[in-house]
C-alpha cells in the first residue's frame, strides 16, 4: 500500500475514532455535565470538537510517520510510548462522561502527559518535527487535565 494511502487511512480513522467518541460525549452532556462545577476558562462546547478534530490530524501524520520503516533504535520506545497514550486517550471519553469516574480521569490524563513528554523529549533527537506535531496536542491535553482537576476538586 502506497504511504499516501497508508496516511488517509490513518487520518479516516482516526477521525471516525473521534467522532464516535463525540457521541458517547453528547450523551452524557445533559444533565451530568452540565450540572458540574467547572473551571471559568472552560471552553464552549463547539470549542472542543474543533481542537479534537486538528488533534486528530496531527496524531494520525504522526502514528502514520511511527509506522514507516525505520532503523533508529529509540523508534521502537517511541512507538509504544505513542500508541500506550493513544488507548489512554481513547479510553478517557467514557471513562468521564459514561462513567463519571472523574478521579480516574484525571489520572488517565496524567498518565497521558507523562507519556506525551517522554515521547517529545524522544522526538527532540531524532525526530524534532514530530515534537512539534505534537506540541498542540500536548498542551491542550495539560489543560484538559487542569479542567479535569477542577471537576474533581469542586465537584
Amino acid at each position: 500500500m502506497s504511504k499516501i494511502k497508508q496516511l488517509i487511512l490513518w487520518l479516516i480513522g482516526l477521525q471516525i475514532i473521534g467522532y464516535g467518541l463525540g457521541l458517547i460525549t453528547q450523551e452524557n452532556l445533559s444533565p451530568w455535565y452540565s450540572s458540574l462545577s467547572k473551571s471559568l476558562l472552560t471552553p464552549p462546547g463547539y470549542v472542543f470538537g474543533i481542537a479534537w478534530s486538528i488533534l486528530y490530524v496531527l496524531l494520525a501524520i504522526v502514528a502514520w510517520q511511527l509506522t514507516q520503516p525505520c532503523r533508529l533504535s529509540h523508534i521502537v520506545k517511541m512507538r509504544i510510548v505513542f500508541f500506550i497514550q493513544l488507548i489512554l486517550n481513547w479510553i478517557w471519553t467514557p471513562i468521564f462522561f459514561h462513567h463519571h469516574a472523574v478521579i480516574l480521569a484525571f489520572l488517565c490524563l496524567c498518565s497521558i502527559v507523562l507519556l506525551m513528554t517522554y515521547f517529545m523529549y524522544l522526538s527532540w533527537q531524532q525526530f524534532r518535527y514530530l515534537f512539534w506535531l505534537m506540541l498542540p496536542y500536548w498542551i491542550w491535553v495539560c489543560f484538559a487535565s487542569y479542567l479535569n482537576f477542577i471537576i474533581c476538586y469542586q465537584n
